[in-house]
């Protein structure tokens, strides 16, 4: 486009002839529309606006985070409609397509899972197995009283009561 086409809008200040070039939003309560202002205008538009003027404290905290993610909805990572539909032993251990099963322990059960070297789709015996070996392997008695192997032993054990007592729901 060559600049004979161009068109030529004027400022919106008023008794203004400058071009206007800038654009600023027309009220708070119609931020998609826009007037136009030149240089020395724009300036003073934005030095007396200020988009945060109707909101309360938790108004303006909110509208800040949800800046932050570029005004767009977002879910946690993994948490796809499929991620935590799963089975132990033919049980529904919860899914998003099950929200009365679903319980944001998840996390916690996978890191249970994880703690006794199971995978998703075990069952109660396989809990138990591992434990018993695990506990064999893990215990003070065994591995000596360090900090780090009670530890290792008392997360075991968690994960293992954890799984039993997800298990009986």
């Amino acid at each position: 486009m060559n600049k004979k086409n161009k068109i030529e809008i004027l400022c919106n200040h008023p008794n203004c002839m400058e071009e206007g070039v800038y654009k600023a939003p027309l009220d708070y309560d119609n931020l998609g529309n826009y007037q136009w202002f030149c240089m020395e205008h724009v300036k003073e538009f934005n030095k007396k606006w200020n988009y945060h003027k109707k909101m309360d404290a938790n108004e303006i905290e909110k509208d800040i985070r949800f800046d932050t993610i570029w005004r767009r909805p977002t879910n946690s990572f993994g948490s796809g409609k499929k991620f935590y539909n799963f089975t132990i032993n033919g049980e529904d251990m919860g899914s998003f397509d099950n929200p009365v099963a679903y319980q944001p322990q998840s996390n916690k059960l996978l890191k249970s899972l994880n703690i006794l070297k199971l995978n998703i789709n075990t069952d109660i015996k396989l809990i138990k197995k591992s434990y018993k070996e695990l506990v064999k392997e893990y215990h003070p008695d065994v591995k000596g009283n360090s900090k780090k192997v009670i530890d290792k032993f008392r997360e075991i054990v968690e994960a293992y009561n954890y799984l039993i007592e997800r298990y009986k729901k």
